[in-house]
């Protein structure tokens, strides 16, 4: 039984997907989650009027606080239909104006996230990208320079909280110089700690102001042993703690991912041991909260389960609920936004013209995975929609003299790749190659705009904004 004054399952938080299951798995879930006095939930997709009911109704039937998290690194319409999308990181980074990028980003995200409920933006990434082949982070990340990341994350950290959110920095000591994916396994970071320096300093620099951190799923042998950051004392407790001072709350990543092994409800309360205060997206929460009580049997644990229980409710921030989805800043400043991170030359597009006959078509390195939630349409639908609403003379057959390839080479959650695919890659060239003019609109990493041996421009990733600011730069290119 649980010593008086232990609630294990304040530190758990359950996870619902509006983007899978239906409106009444979604209330269903929520219900069992409440009974078992969970202390929040993490949110992925749905409508921003649907969540700011469903936030409402948790808050209303909880009858306390609930940490009501997202994962928000391309602004809160990444999950949320209807809010804003902003460019991933290491766009932001190529903006003419990248800390004024970044603060945008951070406090636009914030406000709408608050104006649905959500109070946790769980985003930064501040991952070096130090991996070409890095399968997970890539455009996730301000980039390889230390100094940089931290520079730019500290200023989203900082326009975030102003608004009252809290924001996650992620994922600690550092996912960017894996070869392997976390959700699938458990990846391994053999290098010196030396080396290992250059991946602490964004955090270290935040460590003073960001509300949270999110400990990766990774073994870092010269920092903490050969188990993930999540379990080992040293890297929560000795690191993170001890040598950063950091005092806020530690996030484990969701918990059904494969880094962290089958036995999730086990490795929680190892988790616990180590120093983390929230238990993010387990498998299976009963089975956690379980096992959470069974290990307060051990006073030392106990005491640690308090600790980390009293410091999430102490932290955990108010859920205003002022507008429910009204405070969106989309539309056209947003496309211009991203216009102004797209890389290209204006070159590749000499001779193109609007009257000519001229094809759209979406290739994705990954065809088992479906298209993003609230897209509308297939890859390439809103590039032509928006060429075609411009007055460009769009079409499918064989007529067409100008050809533009959208190709979306992006990370994605155990696809367990970072390079686009081959086959992706020759279709791509193909296509450019068939028609009279062609060029491909890059949804990936800037570094891949060589392998594409085509015309090709980089928009960095398959938020409909940067599909529709590849558009906008097209129409410019081609004005007389």
């Amino acid at each position: 039984m649980t010593p008086p004054g232990v609630d294990p399952a304040r530190v758990v938080i359950e996870a619902l997907r509006l983007d899978r299951w239906s409106p009444d798995e979604v209330e269903v879930r929520a219900d069992r989650a409440l009974e078992l006095g969970v202390g929040g939930f993490i949110l992925f997709g749905g409508e921003a009027e649907q969540v700011g009911r469903l936030v409402e109704r948790l808050r209303n039937d909880a009858g306390r606080s609930l940490w009501i998290g997202a994962d928000l690194e391309r602004g809160a319409g990444q999950q949320v239909r209807g809010l804003s999308e902003f460019p991933p990181p290491a766009a932001l980074a190529a903006h003419p104006y990248p800390e004024e990028a970044a603060t945008t980003a951070g406090r636009t995200t914030a406000e709408e996230a608050l104006s649905v409920g959500i109070n946790w933006v769980i985003a930064p990434v501040l991952d070096l990208d130090a991996e070409p082949d890095n399968p997970i982070i890539a455009t996730r990340s301000f980039g390889p320079d230390p100094g940089r990341v931290g520079e730019l994350g500290g200023r989203w950290i900082e326009a975030c909280q102003s608004t009252g959110a809290i924001a996650c920095a992620k994922h600690f000591p550092g996912h960017g110089r894996t070869k392997d994916d976390s959700h699938i396994g458990l990846p391994t970071v053999d290098f010196p700690a030396t080396l290992l320096e250059d991946d602490l300093a964004p955090f270290a620099a935040v460590s003073d102001r960001v509300g949270s951190m999110m400990v990766a799923h990774v073994s870092y042998p010269a920092l903490g042993g050969g188990r993930a950051a999540t379990v080992s004392p040293d890297i929560v407790s000795g690191l993170l703690r001890g040598r950063l001072g950091f005092e806020g709350i530690v996030s484990t990543d969701a918990m059904i991912m494969g880094g962290v092994g089958r036995d999730d409800a086990g490795a929680a309360v190892e988790a616990l041991k180590a120093g983390c205060d929230l238990v993010c997206y387990p498998g299976d929460a009963g089975a956690t909260i379980n096992a959470l009580e069974r290990a307060a049997a051990d006073p030392t644990f106990a005491t640690r389960l308090e600790d980390a229980a009293g410091r999430a409710d102490r932290v955990c921030p108010p859920g205003a609920m002022a507008s429910r989805g009204g405070a969106s800043h989309g539309g056209w400043e947003s496309v211009a936004f991203a216009c102004d991170t797209i890389v290209g030359d204006r070159e590749v597009v000499r001779g193109w013209r609007p009257d000519v006959p001229t094809r759209v078509v979406g290739v994705s390195d990954d065809p088992d995975v479906g298209p993003p939630a609230g897209r509308a349409g297939p890859l390439g639908t809103i590039v032509a929609d928006e060429l075609r609403s411009a007055g460009w003379s769009i079409c499918a057959g064989p007529e067409a003299r100008q050809c533009v390839v959208v190709l979306a080479a992006t990370p994605r959650s155990w696809k367990g790749r970072g390079a686009p695919s081959t086959r992706a890659l020759n279709e791509a060239r193909a296509l450019v190659g068939s028609a009279r003019r062609g060029i491909v609109v890059l949804l990936g990493h800037a570094r891949w705009l060589e392998t594409l041996g085509a015309p090709a421009i980089c928009a960095w990733s398959t938020e409909t904004v940067m599909e529709r600011a590849a558009a906008a730069w097209l129409r410019a290119g081609t004005r007389p």
